[in-house]
């Protein structure tokens, strides 16, 4: 099944830049799909065009069966999990568990502070509940991100370079919450260890066009990790 499709969309920004050009694609459930691309190629803008944060210029995207649309944006974007590459933007409250609670709709303050714990457990960052977000290393700031993304159990997750500026232990802490999740990933990244990693599929965009799009092993593929991750 789909969860993803996209026909033939088009982005257009205010300046003139055609940032996306007639891509069509479609992401099955489950699938952990890497994007890659030099700067400027499409990458994030087809991430807020799937979370619904950018509305296509032309062309269509279902999420779900549910059409990218004004009307539509606020239901999509409860669905879908965004992890931008500014990620100490994320955070509002001044503590970790306040904020991750921000995320859970259902249950009383105490339930939502125990479901918070959970998901703090879950990435490690537990004994540092009380901390405020900002005072974190890159890493703890990613793994603290994740968990209030996960915690409003989205159907979706989608990762603007998810290891920037992180060292490796740090990186595989990250990589290793990833591999357990069960709903499709999407991550735009530079890092030839994400890719090797976590995806299965890669996806290559060049000028906001796709040319690539196969399994990670594909020996086709090779021409273009060589020039574009690190």
């Amino acid at each position: 099944m789909n969860i993803i499709t996209v026909n033939n969309v088009n982005f257009i920004y205010s300046d003139g830049t055609n940032a996306v050009k007639n891509i069509s694609l479609s992401i099955n459930e489950n699938e952990k799909v890497a994007l890659i691309g030099h700067n400027g190629s499409g990458k994030s803008t087809l991430l807020l065009l799937l979370s619904a944060l950018l509305l296509p210029t032309s062309g269509s995207i279902l999420i779900k069966d549910m059409p990218v649309s004004r009307a539509n944006k606020a239901s999509i974007r409860k669905n879908v999990g965004m992890l931008f590459p500014q990620v100490e933007y994320q955070f509002i409250m001044p503590d970790l568990i306040n904020d991750i609670m921000l995320s859970i709709e259902a249950g009383t303050i105490e339930e939502k502070k125990q479901v918070a714990l959970q998901w703090l457990q879950k990435v490690d960052l537990d004994n540092m509940q009380f901390h405020n977000p900002l005072s974190l290393s890159t890493g703890q700031m990613k793994r603290a991100a994740l968990a209030g993304i996960l915690a409003k159990q989205p159907s979706l997750l989608l990762l603007d370079e998810p290891l920037a500026n992180m060292d490796k232990p740090s990186s595989e802490s990250v990589i290793k919450i990833l591999t357990q999740i069960k709903i499709p990933i999407i991550f735009a990244t530079h890092s030839l260890y994400a890719v090797k990693a976590l995806a299965k599929r890669v996806i290559v965009l060049d000028k906001g066009e796709i040319t690539f799009d196969g399994e990670k092993n594909d020996k086709n593929l090779q021409k273009y990790i060589n020039k574009i991750l690190l």
